[in-house]
């Protein structure tokens, strides 16, 4: 810690930037304050550095390093979506990209956070940080070490429930399912709960047909226990859903949906 030493100098500041990546304003009072306000430590240390190139400013009151080296911005995206909020997950696209089985490269983060948290999408360094609002954001949410900092991100049981229940976020149905078919040590257990908790009987039925496609065409999912479809089977209740709203096609009886015919041509590779 520098807060303890006497008199850091702004060169302290800039080294330990670097090697934090990136920082909130609360961050860098709290290591840097010997007594002083959060203002005196702007005007002392941040502000001169930003003026000297030698940091940058993400958004109000967050901040990165700018290497010596390359003179860019040493952000690490998804440490940035980390500092946005305090009360967060990161899911969809960013959290396939934590767990190495994102099917194609993005530009997009998602921070998942409450309503009462929002923050207006924004871009940085190219990097696109969009807001996903949700009632919950503690179920089935991990913590994670990356690059020295704690990022807080879904379990890969809900990141598939929430891919079968909004594919648009990643970019439609053929990112989602060839992104799901790699990913592999998923809790099939802990679904149903999940589901349970939600209580959508249209997110239930397309779970239950998505993983039973899985099963059939995955090497990672091919040891999905049949009892656990059959559980989910057990939970559809009422008339039938379609699994894209105002696209008819085959009712698939199984699972109570109608599905379009050229539904499966998003499987084709998987």
């Amino acid at each position: 810690m520098i807060k303890n030493r006497k008199d850091p100098t702004q060169e302290d500041l800039y080294n330990w930037a670097l090697k934090r990546n990136t920082m909130t304003n609360k961050e860098i009072t709290d290591q840097f304050n010997n007594g002083q306000d959060a203002k005196y430590i702007y005007i002392k240390y941040i502000n001169p550095l930003l003026k000297q190139g030698k940091l940058d400013r993400i958004r109000r009151g967050l901040y990165t390093a700018i290497d010596p080296v390359t003179e860019s911005p040493v952000a690490d995206p998804i440490i940035v979506a980390s500092k946005l909020r305090e009360d967060y997950y990161l899911g969809y696209y960013t959290a396939l990209v934590l767990y190495g089985t994102a099917y194609s490269t993005g530009t997009q983060h998602h921070i998942c956070l409450k309503p009462k948290n929002k923050f207006r999408k924004f871009s940085y360094n190219g990097i696109q940080y969009t807001p996903i609002y949700t009632r919950d954001t503690e179920t089935n949410i991990q913590t994670h070490n990356h690059r020295g900092h704690h990022i807080r991100v879904c379990g890969k049981e809900r990141l598939l429930i929430e891919l079968v229940g909004s594919p648009n976020n990643v970019g439609g149905w053929e990112q989602a399912l060839k992104s799901l078919e790699s990913l592999g040590d998923i809790n099939y257990e802990k679904i149903p709960s999940i589901l349970a908790k939600l209580g959508n009987q249209r997110l239930i039925r397309k779970t239950g047909y998505i993983l039973e496609i899985l099963q059939q065409h995955s090497i990672f999912h091919r040891h999905l226990p049949e009892e656990i479809l059959e559980t989910l089977q057990d939970m559809v209740q009422g008339q039938p859903d379609y699994i894209e709203k105002n696209k008819p096609g085959p009712l698939n009886r199984r699972w109570s949906l109608y599905i379009q015919p050229r539904f499966s041509e998003y499987l084709r590779g998987i």
